[in-house]
């Protein structure tokens, strides 16, 4: 597959067509287009600067696509669409989280995400960050599915490195039920590599993970024929900041590097590929997120080709609306994001999609918040039909061609990856951590400028909800009552001696006779547990949501100035994108009267009560001598800090000799000019490293 040009390539196919007179007419080419574009252009606008942009991934996307030649077919096959509606379920309480899961499945959900603690992946309860269902024992995950056909919704684990023990109880559970494992649709989520990014830790070491994943995989190869035994999670990259091209590319090296044990252990890739689940995070960028989604259907028929696999099983891929772009300012503008992802992901052809509450980021999903995710996968399949339509991005010369430089500039990652010798030593030489590092900083950059503009937060900044502390201590309370329920259970029923448990059969045997998944992953012999410095997790709005946070938390919000030069049509353009910049920051925005004089806005700046200040108005009143007058009119009126709407080049020099203290303007570092306000009028901010 070759990386595609971009709108200078070739003409349009069939350079001559039919008048309407019958006469037989030339048809532009694609050259004569952009000839014709940089005449409109004009003298000294450079074409590429103007009107091609490029993305976090370096690839570059043109104001034009037509139909190419050269351009490969994909080598997947979508169905007629449609998907598997799987709300995630994370209280930790099963008896709580099993009731939210049949409201959710009674009002339209066909599957579910579940989330795991950190004691059911085997590690210290307080090694992960966030919540999930404490499922210990067969009780437990009785109690979590209890009223859940196991035959007849798809569900899926997260991914940890603890899925033999959570299989084996599964499998007791089924056997319990009298329910036929292999007519279940499960996946267990085993992800030894992504699961040691994203907590740090591993219930035993990388070598007991690789016996494991391959015991696990080669008893589901022969058991479980709907289901799924491992995982690939690119969610954990996404969520430390990785770009698309970076998720596809490590995704890839952590399925290579899987396949490779497997072969070893003597499960060869024809059998191997099925076992798979693939799961990505689905951002609010929705073209890029479909050409991720094809792009990773595509790599993954390339992989397997290259291993002699022409004809491989469907790619079975998951997806979960983003974390990384939710936003705790405004949260209600989730919904949208969440609709853009739900949407990429149904136009991307995922087989399961999870949307997360929009209100997620403020704690614990609320009902409402539960209700809104699930309603917005159902609308727009079943009212806007988007599950009667197969691979709807198919032929799109924009889509087809984002996705063929995704391939390549994920292809690009994962031979890097394979140079380093493969996933596992690539995360153990910090190499991963180095590149996730500089992607990550990247993204925070173009953030704080203002050119990633996040809705609600950066730009026309909203309301300000906090999570209902009343509501986060009940889910508190309601935790450690199931905490101290189970303990005592398990307490009062006296020690299991489970010896050494080498097959599945015996691990399921165990749980049946009610030992805990900890003691079966402590029965499997395993080494000391594997650790490393996870990989930082970044929300994207975090990047101004604490300016917020520390403006809202000193004693009075500050209050800045905007003082208008000119009339309203003079200063209104600037004003306005001072004003959005300011809110962005938690300052309080008092905005000046128009046609006032230096003196006249002097006054009124010394009547906000605020101590900053920010001019606002054209160039050439800039360079008046009433804006040096204002400015001195300003400092009269107790402005410690002067600003100006405007870059340094587009200031009056005569403003600048007069001693402006910063500047806002167009793709400026946002977050910079607000922290230095900020910690002017004593906000405690700490410098946030990436």
């Amino acid at each position: 597959m070759t990386p595609p040009d971009q709108a200078n390539r070739a003409p349009d196919p069939g350079a001559q067509a039919q008048g309407s007179s019958g006469r037989t007419v030339d048809r532009p080419t694609v050259e004569d287009w952009r000839q014709r574009v940089e005449s409109e252009l004009g003298p000294g606008r450079d074409f590429d600067r103007s009107l091609v942009t490029r993305t976090l991934e370096g690839l570059e996307i043109a104001p034009l696509y037509v139909a190419d030649g050269q351009r490969s077919q994909p080598s997947f096959e979508l169905g007629s669409g449609g998907w598997a509606v799987a709300p995630v379920v994370d209280h930790p309480a099963p008896s709580k989280a099993n009731a939210a899961l049949l409201e959710d499945l009674a009002q339209g959900a066909t599957g579910c995400y579940i989330q795991l603690s950190a004691s059911s992946k085997g590690l210290a309860p307080d090694a992960v960050a966030g919540e999930g269902v404490d499922v210990l024992d067969l009780s437990s995950m009785d109690q979590l599915l209890d009223g859940v056909f196991l035959d007849a919704i798809p569900i899926a684990f997260e991914s940890s490195a603890n899925a033999l023990p959570l299989a084996a109880t599964l499998a007791a559970l089924c056997e319990e039920r009298d329910v036929a494992l292999a007519g279940t649709q499960v996946d267990l989520g085993m992800d030894p590599i992504g699961a040691l990014a994203r907590d740090g830790a591993l219930p035993g070491d990388m070598d007991d993970a690789r016996k494991e994943l391959c015991k696990l995989a080669a008893y589901s190869r022969l058991h479980m024929d709907g289901g799924t035994s491992l995982a690939v999670d690119a969610g954990v990259w996404h969520r430390a900041g990785a770009h698309a091209a970076q998720e596809l590319g490590f995704a890839l090296a952590t399925f290579v590097q899987y396949l490779r044990w497997l072969e070893d252990d003597g499960l060869d890739p024809a059998q191997a590929h099925v076992e798979f689940a693939w799961r990505f995070d689905v951002g609010r960028d929705v073209f890029t997120e479909i050409a991720k989604l094809r792009a990773a259907r595509e790599l993954h028929a390339r992989v397997l080709g290259s291993m002699g696999l022409e004809q491989c099983a469907p790619m079975r891929l998951c997806g979960t609306t983003s974390p990384r772009g939710l936003s705790r300012r405004d949260p209600w503008t989730n919904m949208l994001r969440a609709s853009l992802g739900v949407f990429a992901g149904a136009a991307g052809g995922v087989d399961a999609m999870t949307a997360l509450p929009f209100d997620e980021p403020l704690g614990a999903g609320s009902a409402l918040g539960r209700r809104n995710a699930r309603n917005t996968q159902l609308v727009l399949a079943h009212e806007s039909r988007l599950d009667h339509v197969g691979d709807p991005a198919r032929g799109s010369h924009f889509v087809e061609a984002r996705t063929e430089a995704l391939c390549e500039a994920a292809w690009v990652v994962f031979l890097q990856v394979e140079e380093e010798g493969g996933m596992v030593k690539a995360l153990d030489s910090d190499w991963i951590t180095g590149e996730l590092d500089r992607s990550r900083s990247e993204l925070r950059r173009v953030i704080a400028c203002r050119k990633r503009p996040i809705v609600g937060v950066s730009e026309f900044p909203g309301a300000w909800l906090e999570g209902s502390d009343e509501d986060r201590a009940k889910r508190a309370s309601e935790t450690a009552a199931s905490r101290a329920a189970s303990a005592k259970r398990l307490g009062a029923r006296g020690t299991l001696a489970l010896g050494a448990v080498d097959e599945f059969p015996h691990a399921r045997q165990a749980a049946k006779q009610g030992a805990t998944m900890e003691e079966i992953g402590g029965a499997l012999v395993r080494g000391a547990a594997q650790r490393m410095q996870p990989v930082p997790l970044f929300r994207e709005a975090s990047v101004f949501e604490r300016l917020a946070d520390a403006a809202l938390a000193l004693p009075v919000r500050p209050r800045i100035f905007v003082a208008c030069l000119g009339s309203l049509p003079e200063h209104s353009a600037r004003a306005g994108f001072a004003t959005q910049a300011l809110l962005a920051g938690g300052f309080e925005v008092i905005q000046g009267e128009p046609d006032l004089s230096p003196d006249a806005i002097g006054a009124a700046a010394a009547a906000s009560d605020a101590k900053l200040a920010c001019l606002a108005g054209t160039d050439d009143a800039y360079r008046a001598s009433a804006a040096t007058d204002t400015l001195a009119a300003l400092r009269r009126g107790g402005m410690e800090l002067v600003y100006v709407a405007a870059p340094p080049e587009r200031a009056a020099k005569t403003l600048e000799e007069a001693g402006l203290d910063g500047h806002l303007f167009m793709g400026c570092d946002a977050e910079a000019a607000l922290t230095h306000l900020l910690r002017h009028v004593g906000a405690d901010l700490e410098d946030l490293s990436v």
